[in-house]
């Protein structure tokens, strides 16, 4: 009896599963394994130091008269705003007015990605050397404006507007190339079409630019989101989180409380309310993206 070849679809497909093997199991071993590590942890009260100890959901008990915890939702919740609806409107901004047949657009271009480009550790020690006592700002803008220097760093109220000035410097250009990919999908007869029946700038803009951005917004909106709610660097090193918590992130507050002051326990209840609220962006958006489509 002659033996039955085997499909070369499913020969082909067991290839593909052996060849992406090593990805899946590196991504169980330092992404899955660690999250669901994390979830456990958050169950015991732990300080690397002695055997972990069972306080069930104590650690999220805890977290609402916590006034560190708080502070440090109120400091992200600054920053994300602060940080991504300028840069959202910043950066589309300037997709259209790249994506216009301009002189020197390609090298306007090349010069607005570079801030993406560069290292959030690099930039952040740059600006914490321009918002210095003695710094570039206080110096050439702040002194001459109000007659004294302005304590960024060291201030409640200026601290989380430094690192936000830094940040939209910084990330503006990168979703400035996301709008701008957008906007080159759409077609120009669109656009031809309206200017024939009379449509002007601003019904260009509403009618068509717009409509046609909603996958581009909704994707701009849902990487940007998560990115700030995981803001880390640029808390840490220009202003160490101060002064007074002013500027402590929730990341920085999980580092904290797991790596400073050895609460192992509490920091991974923090850093499971932090998965959750990461995990509730990215669905609504999703949600929202779909009922608009």
């Amino acid at each position: 009896m002659q033996a039955r070849s085997r499909s070369p679809l499913r020969s082909a497909g067991w290839w593909g599963f052996a060849f992406a093997m090593p990805a899946i199991l590196l991504f169980l071993a330092f992404s899955l394994w660690p999250i669901l590590n994390t979830f456990y942890l958050s169950l015991f009260k732990y300080d690397l130091l002695t055997p972990k100890e069972w306080v069930g959901v104590r650690n999220f008990a805890r977290l609402p008269a916590d006034q560190v915890f708080l502070r440090s939702l109120k400091a992200t919740a600054v920053y994300v705003l602060g940080t991504y609806i300028p840069v959202w409107g910043i950066s589309l901004a300037l997709a259209m007015a790249l994506n216009a047949k301009i002189k020197l657009r390609g090298l306007l271009r090349t010069l607005y990605f570079i801030p993406p480009m560069m290292s959030m550790v690099v930039v952040s020690v740059i600006w914490k050397l321009m918002f210095h006592h003695d710094g570039l700002l206080n110096t050439m803008l702040m002194q001459p404006l109000l007659g004294h220097p302005v304590d960024w760093l060291t201030d409640e109220r200026w601290a989380p507007v430094a690192i936000i000035l830094m940040s939209i410097w910084k990330e503006t250009g990168f979703y400035m190339v996301v709008f701008l990919a957008g906007l080159q999908s759409i077609s120009s007869q669109l656009y031809e079409a309206a200017r024939i029946d009379g449509a002007g700038g601003w019904a260009l803009f509403r009618h068509i630019t717009l409509p046609m951005l909603k996958p581009t917004f909704a994707f701009v909106t849902i990487i940007s989101l998560i990115q700030g709610l995981q803001a880390f660097i640029p808390q840490w090193v220009m202003a160490d989180g101060g002064p007074n918590g002013a500027t402590t992130s929730i990341a920085l507050l999980i580092y904290r409380m797991a790596f400073v002051w050895l609460k192992m326990g509490p920091a991974a209840a923090v850093a499971v309310i932090l998965f959750v609220l990461v995990g509730a962006v990215t669905l609504i958006q999703w949600r929202l993206q779909r009922a608009a489509s």
